[in-house]
């Protein structure tokens, strides 16, 4: 059960990690520029692909884990996004963000309790 914990955890970071590559591609995409020059954006391409991997993954897992206790772990994609934010994007967080963050990290322990 352990593994697919942690496995779980992982496919969150996934998930963040996808939707920070959309952010960057989404800069990155010019509309005026032909489509081949967009299918080069090879940020929009990875988070396409991680996109696709983690619903197999989380099918995979929801077979040896109840799916509220799977679902619980999908809160800590607030999590991944934050640190992913404030360390690659350089994004500013005030102490109620941080706060939030804590609350939930707290909220997925107390609900996977035994």
């Amino acid at each position: 059960m352990a593994y697919y914990i942690l496995l779980a955890i992982f496919i969150q970071f996934l998930v963040a990690y996808g939707q920070y590559h959309l952010k960057v591609g989404a800069r990155r995409l010019d509309l005026k520029k032909d489509l081949a020059y967009n299918i080069r954006n090879w940020n929009m391409a990875l988070a396409i692909i991680l996109f696709l991997i983690v619903p197999v993954l989380s099918v995979i897992t929801m077979r040896f884990m109840e799916f509220s206790i799977f679902y619980s772990f999908t809160a800590l994609n607030y999590l991944f996004i934050m640190f992913l934010s404030w360390k690659v994007l350089k994004e500013k967080f005030d102490l109620l963000r941080i706060l939030g963050n804590v609350l939930v990290i707290i909220g997925v322990i107390i609900f996977n309790l035994k």
